[in-house]
């Protein structure tokens, strides 16, 4: 057991991240995993925790919040992203 509350699927595709607070651009970001309630990405800049991100990708839009952000090698960081909605429409399309 992994110790998660529910599956993960570790489909990769590509989202953009925006914080709906601040004029900034999207940051790109790639996933790791996807779970519904959750999602891990890997982004180029650090976030500050509990902020409101909205997540875009093909699949369509959801609203999360920071839950973790872990710097990695080569100035990356690793994003925990709780839904604030759960959805089972990401995990249930990225796995097909």
């Amino acid at each position: 057991m992994d110790g998660r509350r529910e599956k993960r699927n570790p489909q990769k595709f590509r989202v953009l991240l925006a914080n709906g607070e601040e004029p900034v651009a999207p940051a790109c970001a790639s996933t790791e995993n996807v779970s519904a309630n959750g999602v891990r990405v890997l982004t180029d800049r650090p976030w500050k925790l509990d902020t409101r991100v909205l997540v875009k990708s093909s699949m369509g839009e959801l609203w999360a919040r920071v839950t973790y952000c872990q710097r990695l090698p080569a100035n990356t960081f690793a994003l925990g992203l709780e839904f604030l909605t759960p959805t089972n429409a990401w995990v249930m399309r990225s796995s097909l």
